[in-house]
């Protein structure tokens, strides 16, 4: 996805008004996020994906720093209205059918990373051993499907979706732990047991427990 403040090169694209003619563009580049508004309505086609329809603008431009790319504006409704995606890629041959399409699919790999670094410290292992840095990211992808998981709905059908995000759950189930520490350590003072050993009990260093 590109930013939309991102400019390109107002050389290596011709982009043309509802009557045909070309638009003027002042100056060497013109950011995206400028272009956008110029471009007419009719310009837009409609493109499914799956059992949605975006509305999309393509063009090949050029980008500094990149060269020549292929330009994906999309819009979820046919008005034009709220916020819009622009996707780029290096394939200026491929059309935004195949570009859209290819990223609706790689988007849960995009969300994955983003909650697995903000929510879960997918990077923030501080083991050398490769088998341990292997085994870190496992439990990171088992805590993921499980939160994902909780983020469905209670009967889940084909094309449903989540009732809540991988944050909002982790909230959650960090608000529950938080609530069986407090319950069972006022428990434990009610038996009459120490503060200090039950303390010690529940923030001691985890042993690794040996195969008999």
């Amino acid at each position: 996805m590109l930013k939309k403040n991102r400019n390109l090169e107002t050389n290596s694209f011709v982009l043309k008004d509802t009557t045909g003619k070309p638009i003027r563009l002042a100056g060497p580049h013109i950011a995206v996020e400028d272009l956008v508004p110029l471009i007419p309505p009719t310009a837009y086609r409609a493109v499914t994906v799956g059992d949605k329809t975006y509305w999309t603008f393509t063009l090949a431009v050029r980008l500094p720093g990149l060269g020549k790319v292929r330009l994906v504006v999309s819009f979820k409704n046919a008005e034009l209205t709220g916020t819009y995606a622009v996707l780029v890629s290096n394939r200026v041959d491929w059309q935004a059918q195949r570009i859209l399409t290819l990223y609706v699919q790689r988007w849960p790999i995009e969300t994955f990373y983003q909650d697995g670094k903000g929510h879960l410290g997918l990077d923030e292992y501080r083991m050398r051993n490769a088998e341990a840095i292997q085994k870190h990211w496992c439990l990171v992808f088992v805590a993921y499907s499980l939160l994902h998981l909780d983020c469905l709905p209670s009967s889940p059908t084909k094309g449903s979706l989540p009732i809540k995000t991988i944050g909002e759950a982790c909230r959650q189930q960090a608000q529950a732990l938080m609530q069986a520490v407090i319950l069972y350590a006022h428990e434990r003072l009610q038996l009459g047991q120490r503060a200090q050993d039950i303390f010690g009990y529940l923030f001691a260093k985890q042993q690794p427990v040996l195969a008999r």
